[in-house]
């Protein structure tokens, strides 16, 4: 009895150290992908980086571009309103005349 225990023990060990050195290999596997996708993953981020960085700059010198753009609009709203005025005076002067 004690020596079939003692097989069935050995056996039992047999096996353990066989999951065990299969849960070791799995483990290093798991490790190398993680390793891999962490790699990849900071690859990724710091592309986004670079591309947010690049709208913030294209968004900044848009805008400026649209500052630019109602300035030179508020000037010549300003100068068609001046040519109105003048342009009714001159056909007043025109009509006051004949």
């Amino acid at each position: 009895m004690a020596e079939e225990l003692f097989d069935v023990l050995m056996r039992l060990d047999s096996r353990l150290t066989s999951i065990e050195s299969r849960m070791t290999g799995l483990e290093s596997r798991m490790t190398a992908g993680f390793e891999l996708v962490d790699s990849r993953l900071m690859s990724v981020e710091s592309k986004i980086v670079s591309v947010d960085t690049n709208v913030a700059a294209l968004r900044d010198d848009t805008l400026s571009h649209f500052d630019d753009v109602y300035t030179r609009f508020d000037r010549l709203e300003s100068e068609h309103q001046a040519l109105r005025a003048a342009v009714k005076r001159i056909e007043e002067q025109h009509e006051s005349e004949n």
